[in-house]
């Protein structure tokens, strides 16, 4: 079972101990082209700015031009969202999101190698005054973000604040405690838990306190925790934890997002204003609200939205429209 990742600086009374932790068998030899990549990673880290952007833009061609399943996702994705969109546009925003996502593997060495204090100078901020508001009140915050291509560096931009979080394990033990660790340093004050029902009962005794859970709201995990409601051209399942943990904690909903900009090479973190009458005493209102939120960040810049989710996972019908 995995354990989460403790940051040594966390307010809760949580000891590093008590989370993943390095083992010795992670220098067997199946780990050892897992150790290669993570040494390659290193060199990317530390190249020069311009070649990391001509480095992003070959991965983003690479992955267009053989990524035949991620593509086809990608495809039914904007299809099912965009109605207007003709099979002409869908290639070309295909194309543009598949170069977003070249850049977003070339820049994420830069989260495991580099220290906070760098990092944050490459990301610009606007709307921490509105956490800080809340917390100042002793209210909790919860952090609504969609799975854009800089979300990492969301979870980054928020280093300051007793922050909590949630992570989908990956299959390589290693690469689960060497990313997992680059989400907690050690200047940190940050838990991040494992994704279980189990875990959310300590997450929940934890924002008794004044703190953040950076949270997504936009996967489609289970028909039993969603209810289908309108989202853009189709429907989409949306949360009921999302309303039913604000009511439980008591905590301020705010939405937030984090995009980069090709251009000037930095991302871009911005939380906005509360979610009004949120949590309602309506599941389905709430819910509503929930994937119209999703809407208005998905447009803050649709080609950085990760398209290769199964976001529509469960269908009303219970068809598989994923089935290539």
């Amino acid at each position: 079972m995995s354990k989460p990742f403790i940051s040594k600086n966390n307010p809760f009374g949580e000891s590093e101990v008590n989370g993943e932790m390095f083992h010795f068998r992670y220098l067997y030899p199946k780990y050892w082209l897992t150790w290669s990549f993570l040494a390659s990673s290193f060199l990317i880290a530390y190249l020069p700015k311009h070649l990391r952007i001509l480095l992003g833009e070959l991965i983003g061609k690479i992955l267009y031009n053989f990524g035949k399943s991620k593509k086809a996702i990608v495809d039914i994705n904007l299809r099912l969202t965009f109605n207007e969109l003709s099979s002409a546009d869908r290639v070309k925003v295909s194309k543009l999101f598949f170069r977003n996502l070249g850049h977003m593997y070339i820049n994420l060495p830069l989260l495991w190698w580099k220290s906070d204090s760098v990092l944050q100078k490459v990301i610009d901020k606007k709307g921490l005054n509105l956490i800080d508001n809340y917390l100042k009140k002793n209210q909790s915050v919860i952090l609504l973000a969609p799975h854009t291509l800089a979300l990492d560096f969301g979870g980054r931009a928020l280093s300051k604040y007793a922050l909590l979080s949630m992570y989908k394990p990956f299959k390589n033990s290693l690469m689960n405690w060497f990313i997992g660790r680059s989400r907690s340093k050690d200047t940190d004050k940050v838990v991040v838990y494992p994704r279980d029902k189990l875990r959310m009962k300590n997450i929940i005794r934890k924002m008794r306190k004044p703190s953040i859970l950076y949270l997504l709201a936009d996967e489609d995990i289970s028909r039993e925790d969603s209810i289908f409601s309108n989202f853009f051209d189709t429907q989409k399942t949306a949360l009921k934890s999302v309303s039913k943990l604000a009511k439980i904690t008591k905590s301020k909903v705010l939405p937030c997002i984090c995009t980069y900009n090709i251009q000037s090479h930095k991302y871009f973190f911005e939380v906005f204003p509360e979610l009004e009458n949120f949590p309602s005493d309506n599941l389905e209102e709430d819910c509503n609200k929930i994937n119209s939120v999703l809407e208005n960040q998905i447009m803050v810049d649709k080609l950085q939205y990760m398209w290769t989710l199964r976001i529509y996972k469960n269908r009303p019908d219970g068809s598989d429209i994923y089935k290539i």
